[in-house]
């Protein structure tokens, strides 16, 4: 056997020594084939476990590339909504870029990724920047810090008023995402820049307020500027966002606090006395107009019926007034005929004077003295006289 038809021959194992030592080469030569079928079914098996491997991570791969697909799904909850992302950048245009409640599916990362924003969540901002200096636990307690003797500009924040004094300030704005990609995606800290708004509305209101108004006489004018000025600022910038409420509060320079309120308590005094005052005088001037509408009233009713009473009797003169004129006489005799009875019937003594002739005179005489009358008391001791 030549080299090369060695070569070609795979290595055997060692042969037991018995079969080594007996028998001619050709005896060895005939009985290497012996060995064989056991080389065969070795390989065999280690192809039929290489197979099997690699059916198995086959599957293991077509798993995992399934599991990698189907963790692209997601859900939209009702109050959110989401954006999906390839490579970074938002996809779609317009209002398709946004995604309603419901079932959606995006490529999982690093190829895609989905951004949940929650449009219905109630959001807060709070500007402290012309606020007192506080701890957090004071924030939360709500609790003022001690009086100073004198403002302390690099601790405590204040804004400058109309009337150059300075005032305390701050201000807590809610607010919702109306739009979720100009929100998320066009700043870095959508709220730094809302807290710099409100603190820029804060400090622009009282440059145009006095301190009187913002503090105590026009709070609602004060809240009225800061708000507009805030909404100018959130939409010129295109935030994104709606306003739900806004909540100003001003406060006095503690070192002065006292002062303030001594002059508040005395302005409220002034305030309630001349309430009072007005009222007193809004009552009597009532009064007054009524009983001066009720003197019209009854001098318009009295004109009204002494009017009507002319009226009916210069009616009644324009109806005697032809039968005057056709017998004088006879009508004054008449009108004196009347007159009289009238006064017969009321009169209490009645004198009757008789005709008096010709050329005679009558003379009439009148005793105007009565004679006394006894009194009941007299009357009875004259009966029992008698």
């Amino acid at each position: 056997m030549s080299d090369h038809q060695k070569s070609d021959l795979p290595d055997l194992p060692d042969l037991p020594e018995k079969i080594q030592s007996t028998g001619s080469p050709a005896t060895k030569a005939e009985q290497v084939p012996l060995v064989r079928p056991v080389e065969d079914s070795t390989t065999m098996a280690l192809a039929d476990a290489l197979s099997s491997s690699f059916k198995i991570i086959q599957g293991l791969m077509v798993g995992l590339f399934v599991i990698f697909l189907g963790s692209g799904f997601f859900t939209v909850e009702p109050n959110e909504v989401a954006v999906k992302l390839r490579f970074g950048r938002p996809v779609g245009t317009g209002e398709e870029r946004v995604l309603q409640q419901g079932l959606h599916w995006s490529p999982p990362s690093p190829i895609g990724e989905v951004v949940k924003i929650p449009i219905g969540e109630t959001r807060s901002v709070i500007a402290t920047n012309c606020w007192y200096a506080v701890t957090p636990e004071m924030e939360i307690s709500g609790q003022l810090p001690y009086a100073t003797s004198s403002l302390r500009p690099g601790v405590d924040g204040y804004a400058l008023t109309a009337d150059g004094n300075i005032i305390h300030a701050r201000a807590d704005a809610k607010y919702l995402i109306s739009d979720p990609v100009a929100f998320e995606f066009d700043f870095l800290d959508v709220e730094d820049l809302l807290r710099n708004a409100l603190n820029n509305a804060l400090l622009f209101a009282s440059a145009q307020t006095t301190a009187d108004d913002a503090l105590y006489r026009d709070r609602a004018g004060f809240k009225d500027r800061v708000r507009l000025r805030f909404l100018g600022n959130v939409q010129k910038a295109k935030l994104g966002i709606t306003l739900q409420s806004l909540d100003v509060q001003t406060f006095p320079p503690m070192f002065v606090k006292e002062a303030f309120e001594q002059v508040t308590q005395t302005e409220q005094s002034v305030s309630q006395m001349r309430n009072e005052a007005e009222g007193d005088a809004s009552e009597t001037l009532r009064r007054a107009q009524g009983r001066a509408q009720a003197l019209i009233n009854q001098g318009i009713s009295r004109s009204n019926l002494i009017t009507s009473r002319v009226i009916a009797d210069a009616k009644v003169f324009e109806q005697l007034k032809p039968h005057y004129e056709a017998n004088p006489s006879f009508f004054r005799s008449r009108l004196l005929i009347e007159r009289m009875g009238r006064i017969l019937t009321q009169a209490h003594d009645t004198w009757l004077l008789p005709m008096a002739g010709e050329g005679r005179t009558q003379e009439l005489r009148l005793q105007l003295n009565r004679e006394p009358t006894l009194t009941g008391g007299n009357q009875d001791a004259e009966d029992g006289n008698n």
